[in-house]
Order: C-alpha cells, then structure tokens, then sequence
C-alpha cells in the first residue's frame, strides 16, 4: 500500500511539475523572435491635485459620468499598470449565461483569455464547409492562422513593423494593431492543447482600448525592445483609465471601422465613429490603407442604428468578454458564441414594416424569403476594395509608399459591387456564401469560377457542385441576400494548390510599401522564422495537413519552400470564383431599395443568375405592370 501511495504521489508531482512548465515547453517551440516576453509599457504617476484637474476635464468634455473616478479617488489609485489595476477590484465577475440567462460568477481574466478577441481564433463552428464537403469544425481557426488577401499578409508574420521611408518618416503597421494583446506576436501558444497563458502576456492586454472613452488611439504605435522585438504602444494614462466605461460603437470601432468604412473615410457628421482614422499616431503614425473591406461604415451618415445610438453590444449579445457573432457569416470564421444568434428580427420582429399602410403587408410577405439587408443596404461607401491586384502597386505620394491597385471600387450593384445570392447562413472555406433557390429548381449555384487555373482546366466543377455541394446547400432553408464582393490578385504558392485555390504567399509589407516588388517582397517574408515553422513538421501535422484538407487539396506539400524563398514556385493569381462578404451595417430606411428597383427587367437583381426559369423571370419581371 505504501508503494502505491508513493507512486501516486510521484504522479501527482509529474503532473504538478509538467503542468507548470507546458507553456515554456510549448513557447520553447516557437522561434526566439515569436516568445512571449516582459513588454517595457509606461505607466505614470499623478498626484492628488493633477487627478481632481483629470477629472474636472473628463467631466467637463464627456456626457458619461465615470463611476470609476470616485472608486480610484477613494482608493488611492494613481497609477494605472495595466490588467493588474482592474484586477484588483474585478477578479471576478457576475454575467449573465448567454444561452440561459442565468448569473453566473467567473473569474474575468479567464474569461477574456477564452474570447476570440483575445486568442485571435475559435474551435467551435458549424457553418463553414470545406470544398472537400467536410464541416471545418473542432479546429483552431481565425485571424491567427488564416491567410488573408485584404492586406496580403499572414497575423503571425505581418505583427507590428515600422516601415522607414527614405526622408525620415517612420509609419508603424501589422495585425497586431487591432489586437488587445500586447505581445511581440500573435498568442500562438493558445492553438496549442492544454497551454496555460503566461503572466507577461496577460500583462501585456489592454484593456482601455475597449472601456475608456479617452482612449488616446494616437498611442497606438509600434515600438521594439531592447532584444528588437516589435510590439504595439498602448494608452495607459491616468486620463484613459479613468474614463472607463462599457464598451460602446465608439469604441469598439476603434478597430472594427477599418474594416466597414475603412481607413480613409471619416463621418464628417460624427467624426467620434473613426477615433482610430482621426488619429493615427504621434510620431510613426500608422498605415491609412485605401479600400475598406466591406463598405458600409457604421455612423449616423450611412445607419440608422448608428444615428438612433444603439451601441454593438445592444445587437451583439455578451456573455462578459464572450461576444456573439451571430450565425450568418462568410468570412469571420471566430465565433465565441455560436449558438446565439443575432438578427434583425431579435428586436423588429418577424413583419416589421408597419408605417406604410398601403405596402406594409406586401412588404411584409417578402420577409420570409428576403433578407432586411438586402433592401436596406442599397448601396456602399465609394472607398470600399471589390478587386485588389497587389502585383501591381502603384505609388502614392502621400504617406510615399507604394500600395496595391484596387481595380473597382464599388458602389452599387450595377458597378458589380453588390451582389444577390440565395444564403442559408453558411460558406464555404474560402468565404463563399452557401445556398439554393428555394422554389425547387436545381437551376442556381453559388460556386461558378471565372477564373478557372490552368491546372485544372479539366477539372469536372459542374459534376463537384451536385454530388458535394448541391446537397450542403439544401440542408437549410435559403434568403436572397445581398452581398459584397471581393477578388484578389496575390503570389500563390504553385506547390499547394487545387481547382478552388491554393496557399496565399504572404508579403513583407515594409519591403513592399518601400520597392513596389510584390515579389521580393513575398522572399523577404519567406525568410521569416515562423515562415519556416509553417512550411516545418509540426505546423503540417497538426495544422495544415486538415487546412489544405478543407481546400480539397490532399497535404501540406513543404517541400519547395526553399525554392519560394528564391523566389521560384510562385505565381499572381486572381482566386477562382470571387468571394462574397456578408455586409450587416449601413442600413438605411431613407432611400432602401423599392419594388421597381428589384421587379422590372433592368433593375438591381439578375433573376436568371439567382436560378430562375424565363417564364419566373417575365412574371417577376413584369410584376408591376
């Protein structure tokens, strides 16, 4: 028995032991450059008198009252050190349970390191498809391993960089600007099983960038280490932290309006909508990239939401830092929240016209078989980015960089930005939205490219679309949708591709910014130590083999990448089939689209296209008369 018991003890201690050193073992992976390690951020110290004139101005300036002036004043707080200082009152928190309503108490910095908009990805999905017809579910995917093509980059290489122009002006740019970490790298050691996080990076979150309402965005610039890590500079001013409040649109667009009305485009309405855009940085201010990805900006010009002061989490239920994304989407593949779903009809019901009484029921019919934004979103913001060629930039002489072409930028759907589609709240891998006519007809398909690759020419997609596709299209019922599209022109890497695409090569973007050579540009970022991890044993096994999987393409192939990084091996491409984004803000009651805009041979909608047989094309077309 006693050896037993000793045994056990021996175990224990193992466990105790393994436990605790997991996240070394785990960051010890990772190359030197993408650690986690003690990030130098100031903190200030002000006395007495300098807090009463703080708060005489935050008072002065803000309708917000500020309940967390009286609680620092009374406790002596006059130093804000980041995470450390909420903790002290907020270990834990009372939320209500999402799903069912109930209190609950949790520790609160546990629950922030479980959200998407910490860990950069979520598991847990039941609405993105492969191409190979497999739910890409039970994986770790989001922002921090999913290549994407709107700044030609990849999160864990394009993190925080300072781009030196030749007279002297530094620019600061990289994902890790709208990321509430503050680490020198995106929290890769999450995607990992069992990883505990590590003190340095909870010390490094910045918690004010979302619940101070004088958050200065000017901070936001990169700085480096004394080892030359780069990391973003957060605002922890005394000012900043006693602003606290919920968050609201204000400031969770600090980084969400880059993609909705992007980075060029300020309200001149209510120019508080696009703090981030207004101001850029003190001394290395960041990128302003042309383009917005979707168009459609949330301020008072362009929502009525906006305008009426209805805040994103009114929409976007919360379960504390858990956020619901909703369950229609393309293209955010995070989703703290999957079960919850957020929609229009949560608050407008199911027959929400009731002004107009001679349409209102007419109207009203529509709804089960149209979505609300697709009249309400009539048209886009003219900076929006509908196809980007980034093999051929072009100079501009202010900030002096040289940025991608965008080819179109969109307004409406005669420009071929807008498009209508038939959408059951899924997509595919590659952000195209899945659905099917619902009258029947096997006439519609969501999937149809344009720009067929050369080493598929022969490849049977009519035949894939009805054995595989066809049948995940039916498996819920379908709305017309209005949608935004977006194509891209990007190096490929020839070595991992298939008929619906291949492996983005991403760019150095201070060497692109700075030569205008996309493709010296792709070698320098090919030379970067995570590059080599992904293209290494352990990213192909445990990642990539299944992501190359879901593109229907059969491995992870990592055996040219010494020829990428000389520059072979790659090619620009335009995606096969345009993608099409969900777009859910600028909605409009004023100037929403009418039934002659939609029920007359050249309005807004191609009926054949949407599947629809020439008799139901002139009956529908001739509606009116």
């Amino acid at each position: 028995m006693r050896g037993v018991m000793i045994a056990v003890v021996v175990v224990a201690v193992l466990a105790v032991v393994g436990y605790s050193f997991w996240p070394a073992i785990i960051n010890s992976m990772l190359p030197a450059d993408s650690r986690p390690v003690e990030i130098p951020f100031t903190s200030e110290t002000i006395s007495d008198d300098d807090f009463d004139a703080l708060a005489s101005d935050l008072l002065a300036t803000y309708p917000d009252r500020f309940d967390h002036i009286d609680r620092f004043r009374k406790a002596g707080i006059r130093t804000y050190e980041g995470p450390q200082t909420c903790l002290e009152c907020h270990a834990t928190a009372q939320i209500e349970d999402a799903e069912t309503g109930e209190t609950i108490t949790v520790d609160l910095m546990e629950n922030l390191l479980g959200s998407a908009h910490y860990k950069f990805f979520t598991t847990d999905r039941d609405n993105v498809w492969g191409f190979n017809g497999e739910l890409a579910d039970d994986f770790p995917m989001g922002k921090i391993d999913r290549p994407c093509p709107k700044p030609g980059s990849f999160a864990f290489t394009a993190w925080a960089e300072q781009v030196k122009l030749d007279d002297g002006t530094v620019l600061s740019e990289g994902c890790g600007q709208c990321h509430i970490g503050g680490q020198v790298q995106a929290p890769l050691g999450e995607i990992m099983p069992g990883y505990r996080t590590t003190q340095a990076e909870k010390d490094a979150i910045d918690c004010l960038i979302c619940h101070a309402a004088a958050y200065d965005m000017n901070e936001k610039q990169v700085a480096y280490t004394d080892a030359g890590l780069g990391y973003w500079t957060q605002d922890r001013s005394m000012l900043a932290a006693m602003s606290i409040v919920t968050p609201t649109s204000s400031t969770c667009l600090r980084c969400h309006q880059h993609n909705f009305g992007g980075d060029i485009y300020i309200d001149e309405l209510d120019a508080h909508f696009m703090q981030s855009q207004g101001n850029l940085g003190h001394d290395k201010p960041r990128i302003a990239h042309p383009g917005s990805k979707r168009g459609t900006p949330y301020s008072p010009s362009w929502d009525v939401h906006a305008a009426a002061g209805v805040d994103c989490i009114d929409c976007h239920t919360t379960e504390g830092h858990l956020i619901a994304k909703g369950q229609h989407t393309t293209t955010m593949m995070t989703n703290d929240l999957p079960a919850i779903d957020v929609s229009c009809t949560n608050c407008h019901g199911d027959a929400p016209h009731v002004g107009d009484y001679e349409n209102a029921d007419f109207y009203n019919e529509h709804t089960d078989i149209v979505a609300c934004q697709t009249c309400h979103i009539p048209t886009l913001q003219e900076d929006n980015a509908t196809r980007r060629d980034f093999d051929h930039p072009e100079f501009e002489e202010h900030p002096g960089i040289y940025v991608y072409t965008d080819e179109e930028k969109a307004t409406t759907a005669a420009d071929n930005g807008l498009t209508y589609v038939w959408w059951n709240g899924d997509a595919s891998f590659l952000g195209n939205p899945i659905g099917d006519n619902p009258n029947g007809e096997n006439l519609y398909k969501f999937y149809d490219p344009d720009n067929v690759w050369p080493e598929f020419a022969d490849f049977d997609y009519d035949k894939w679309y009805e054995e595989t596709m066809r049948p995940i299209a039916k498996l819920k019922p379908s709305k017309l949708y209005v949608m935004k599209r977006f194509n891209g022109r990007q190096h490929i890497d020839l070595s991992n591709i298939g008929p619906f695409g291949g492996m983005y090569v991403p760019y150095n973007l201070p060497t692109y910014y700075t030569t205008g050579d996309p493709k010296q540009a792709a070698m320098v970022e090919l030379d970067k130590s995570m590059m080599g991890m992904m293209y290494g044993a352990m990213f192909k096994y445990y990642l990539m083999d299944k992501f190359m999987a879901f593109m229907n393409v059969d491995e992870w192939d990592t055996s040219e990448y010494e020829a990428l990084k000389e520059g072979e091996m790659m090619e620009p491409r335009w995606l096969p089939v345009d993608a099409a984004m969900e777009v859910s803000h600028a909605i409009r009651r004023d100037g929403a689209l009418t039934c002659n805009q939609c029920h007359t041979a050249d309005g807004v909608l191609d009926w054949t296209s949407l599947g629809y047989t020439e008799d139901e094309v002139e009956m529908y077309t001739t509606l009116l008369d």
